[in-house]
Formats: structure tokens, C-alpha cells, sequence
């Protein structure tokens, strides 16, 4: 069995240090080297401002759980794409035409250094090279390349019009309405959250599978993608249920983040429709629920990768017990 921290905290080592000092590669020239030397550092800025780094992470254990370091290391660029999709989404979120944050991860928010439309390019570079990167994975497997269109779709759909952007388009539309229902939120949080964290692990699925040496049929494979992909959103829902509760408990120091933000907004969160224990036991059931669905994909496989399925599943733990 791995030592389970210290294989954790090599593979974040690993992931940062290759998210975290990367180059753009920009035509420019000497009279215009000032503005790109500035766009360089715009860009890497949101991203080496640290981070749990909790949906890459998702998407190395998830592939490694499915298909070993073989998987793992087919996923690392879709890893580097999740991460470059949620900095892109978090730059967007704290403009003042949406959240109007100025910390983010313990640190002045893009637009507070760069100034709002910068920080709206920042964000739009993010997104639009994270499907270049993923479109440069490599598989064990040569003849599994054409899981590079799979992976395009799940990203896509998570991040895009069905997901991410419905979710906040959502949240946008409810905050402030006092008549809001907790179904409602609970969609803002599937489609908000939950669409890219199941977006993570069905990465990670699929990379994990690509790395594997066997058939599976195309009906399985989309029946099995469906289940790990709602497994995810169980665990957005969760997790976004707990984040709300730290933000109504915990202080801005504890969270690096604004605390107490969603009360300022008027935002209608789960503590607030539910009351607080309630809020609690629905986070539990989602994060039963989620574990539920893990354990009907894997019993589909071998338990070739043990040591990868535990860490997966004991990272899925801490992160809807967390304290901050």
C-alpha cells in the first residue's frame, strides 16, 4: 500500500510544479515586450496563487484508480485542463460584474492588480488553453487516441452551456429573490459545482480505461461514464452544501477567501432555506450517495489498483469532512 500523504503531496509537487511555470509562447517584439512580459505574468498569476487543487487531483486518483500509473500519467493533461478551467471560472467570478471579490486564496483578486477587462482576458486565455492541453494527451495505448474526443465532450459539457455557465447563469438569476426555493439552489449547485467535479472524474475515468488492455462495449462504457459522472455531482452538491455552511461559520483568515459573502449577497444557500441541521444531513446523504455509485463502477473491473482506489476514495472523505 502507498504511504498515502507523501504519495499525495509528490503528485501535487509534481502537478504544481509543471501548472505553475508555464511560458506563454507570444509573437512579440522589443517595442512591445513590456505588454507581453505583462500578459505573462497576468496569466500565471491566478494560477501560483495556490490551491487545494482538489479537481486535478480527482482526475490523477480516478485514472490511476481505473488504470494504474499507466492511467495516471495518461491524465495528467487533462488534470492541467480542469485546473486552467476552474482559475479561469474563479477570475470570472470575482469581477464586480459578478461576485465583485477582492481575495481570492489568501490574495488580492486578478482585477484588483490588472484591472477588470485584463482580468476578463486573463480568464478567457485560461479557458481556451485548457482544450489545447487536453488536446495533447498521450496514451500507452496507441490505438485508444481517439478517447481525445471523449475527454473534449465531458470537459465541455461540464464547464459549458449544460454546466458551469447554466449553474452560475442560475445563481445570477436567483440572487436577491427572496421567493427562491431550495430545488431551486439545488440545481444552481448541481449544474454550478457539481457538473465540472463530475466532469473530473469521468476525465480520470476514461484516462484510466484508455490505459487498460481490454474491450468494453459502447453501451457499458456510456452507462458506466453516466454513473461516475453523477457520482461527481453528488460530490459538487456536497461540497458545495459544506462551503456554505464554512462561509456562514468560519472567518476570511480560516477560509482565504471573503467570508460571509453569500449573506452580504442575499444569496439563498442551503443553511439559510434548510436551517443548519439539515444542511448537514443532506451533505452526508450526497457524500453516501456518491460513494454508492464509486463502488457500482469499480465492481465492473478488477481490483488491479487498490492502492490508487483507496486514496481516491479517502480523498473524496476529506474533502466533505473539511473544516475550512
Amino acid at each position: 500500500m502507498l504511504k498515502n500523504s507523501a504519495h499525495i503531496e509528490n503528485l501535487l509537487n509534481e502537478f504544481n510544479h509543471v501548472l505553475e511555470n508555464y511560458n506563454l509562447k507570444l509573437e512579440t517584439n522589443p517595442a512591445s515586450s513590456d505588454i507581453s512580459n505583462e500578459i505573462s505574468k497576468a496569466y500565471m498569476y491566478p494560477l501560483q496563487a495556490g490551491g487545494k487543487r482538489i479537481r486535478p487531483l480527482l482526475v490523477l486518483l480516478t485514472a490511476g484508480a481505473f488504470g494504474g500509473k499507466d492511467g495516471l500519467k495518461t491524465a495528467f493533461k487533462a488534470a492541467l485542463a480542469v485546473e486552467k478551467i476552474h482559475t479561469y471560472s474563479l477570475v470570472h467570478d470575482d469581477l464586480p460584474c459578478m461576485d465583485n471579490d477582492d481575495l481570492r486564496r489568501g490574495k488580492p483578486t486578478t482585477h484588483k492588480i490588472y484591472g477588470d477587462a485584463k482580468a476578463l482576458l486573463v480568464g478567457d486565455a485560461l479557458l481556451t488553453q485548457a482544450f489545447a492541453v487536453l488536446a495533447e494527451t498521450q496514451y500507452s495505448n496507441v490505438q485508444n487516441q481517439h478517447y481525445t474526443a471523449y475527454l473534449i465532450q465531458a470537459l465541455a459539457k461540464g464547464a459549458g452551456a449544460e454546466g458551469m455557465v447554466w449553474g452560475q447563469w442560475l445563481d445570477i438569476s436567483l440572487t436577491g429573490n427572496k421567493k427562491v426555493v431550495w430545488e431551486q439552489m439545488e440545481l444552481v449547485h448541481r449544474n454550478k459545482t457539481g457538473k465540472m467535479l463530475g466532469a473530473c472524474l469521468e476525465l480520470g475515468f476514461i484516462c484510466g480505461l484508455s490505459a487498460q488492455k481490454l474491450e468494453i462495449n459502447p453501451a457499458q462504457f456510456l452507462e458506466l461514464r453516466s454513473l461516475i459522472h453523477e457520482a461527481g455531482i453528488s460530490i459538487g452538491l456536497a461540497f458545495q452544501i459544506i462551503d456554505d455552511i464554512l462561509d456562514m461559520t468560519k472567518s476570511s483568515a480560516e477560509l482565504g477567501k471573503t467570508a460571509g459573502k453569500d449573506e452580504t449577497q442575499e444569496k439563498m444557500t442551503a443553511p439559510h432555506l434548510l436551517g443548519m441541521e439539515e444542511a448537514v444531513s443532506l451533505a452526508a446523504s450526497q457524500t453516501e450517495s456518491a460513494l454508492s455509485m464509486l463502488d457500482k463502477v469499480f465492481e465492473s473491473f478488477s481490483n488491479e489498483f487498490l492502492e490508487y482506489k483507496s486514496l481516491l476514495i479517502e480523498q473524496i472523505k476529506m474533502l466533505l469532512q473539511r473544516s475550512h
